[in-house]
C-alpha cells in the first residue's frame, strides 16, 4: 500500500500541465495597459516558470516569438503603442478562439450523417448520375 501511494503521488505531480503562453499575457493585461509593460511582465513570468521546470516549452513558441517581435518593433519606433496593442488584441482573440474551438470540437453529427456527403465537405451532387447539381 505504501508503494502504491508513493507511485500515485509521483504520477499526480509529474503530470501537472503548464499554462498556455498567451495566458501569461492575459494575466499581465489585468495589471498593465501599455504594451511594453504588459509584455515585459509576461516575459518575466514565462522566464520564472521556465526556471522552475526542466522542460520549458512556453519560451520558444511562435506566439512568444511574435510578441517579442512586437516589443522590438515598439522599441525601435516602427509602430506605436496603440498599434502594438491592436495587434496584441487580435492575436489574443485568435489564440482564445482557437482554444475554444478545440475544446468544443463535436464530431457527433459527422458520424450520425456518415452517408451525407455534404456534411463531410463533398457536394451532395458529386456522386449523382444526373450530371448537374441543383
Amino acid at each position: 500500500m505504501k508503494y502504491f501511494l508513493i507511485f500515485s503521488l509521483f504520477i499526480i505531480t509529474s503530470c501537472v500541465s503548464s499554462k498556455y503562453p498567451y495566458t501569461y499575457f492575459v494575466d499581465c493585461e489585468k495589471k498593465f495597459s501599455e504594451f511594453s509593460d504588459l509584455s515585459s511582465c509576461a516575459f518575466k513570468e514565462i522566464q520564472k516558470e521556465c526556471n522552475n521546470t526542466t522542460n520549458c516549452r512556453n519560451e520558444n513558441t511562435r506566439f512568444v516569438d511574435v510578441m517579442k517581435r512586437l516589443q522590438i518593433m515598439l522599441e525601435n519606433n516602427e509602430i506605436s503603442d496603440n498599434e502594438a496593442m491592436f495587434r496584441y488584441y487580435n492575436l489574443i482573440d485568435f489564440e482564445e478562439s482557437k482554444f475554444t474551438t478545440m475544446r468544443n470540437n463535436d464530431l457527433s453529427n459527422y458520424y450520425y450523417y456518415s452517408n451525407n456527403h455534404y456534411v463531410r465537405g463533398i457536394p451532395s451532387c458529386y456522386f449523382s448520375r444526373t450530371g448537374f447539381c441543383y
